[in-house]
């Protein structure tokens, strides 16, 4: 992992975690399809918003394209 994305994907994780947790919420039924649905949703949306936001910061000049490539 490089450290210029450290932050990036930490974030991604937090937003994961929270999105999954609210969607709980929201939904008020705790039966393990639902978890299990929505834990795989929350993978899906955190990982977009990863893919998004390193997008947005490159375009930005914030990071390098060439970050995290292997050599």
């Amino acid at each position: 992992m490089s450290r210029p994305l450290l932050p990036l994907k930490a974030g991604a994780i937090v937003f994961t975690l929270l999105w999954t947790a609210w969607m709980m919420w929201w939904s008020g039924s705790f039966s393990s399809a639902n978890v299990i649905i929505l834990a795989l949703c929350g993978t899906a949306v955190g990982y977009l918003w990863y893919r998004a936001m390193r997008w947005q910061f490159e375009r930005m000049g914030m990071l390098s394209q060439r970050e995290d490539r292997p050599k």
